[in-house]
């Protein structure tokens, strides 16, 4: 897993002030796998990656996708 992606969803989510909690309810992930990712131990899936980008209303979905190592596609 990519450290980059890791480091910038949880600059995201604290920009946002999310809890982890939080931010899984919205995105209908586990807190404790957002916790995962951040922490560079769990490599997301691409819809994992879009479904976070969705609930921080992160309009750059293709630069995160690119930085989680999926490749852009548009």
């Amino acid at each position: 897993m990519t450290t980059e992606f890791s480091i910038k969803l949880k600059q995201l989510r604290m920009q946002q002030d999310i809890s982890l909690r939080k931010l899984g309810e919205k995105a209908g992930v586990s807190y404790s796998i957002i916790n995962s990712i951040e922490n560079g131990r769990f490599q997301p899936t691409r819809e994992t990656v879009i479904a976070l980008a969705k609930a921080l209303r992160y309009e750059s979905v293709s630069d995160l996708l690119v930085l989680a190592g999926y490749k852009d596609e548009q």
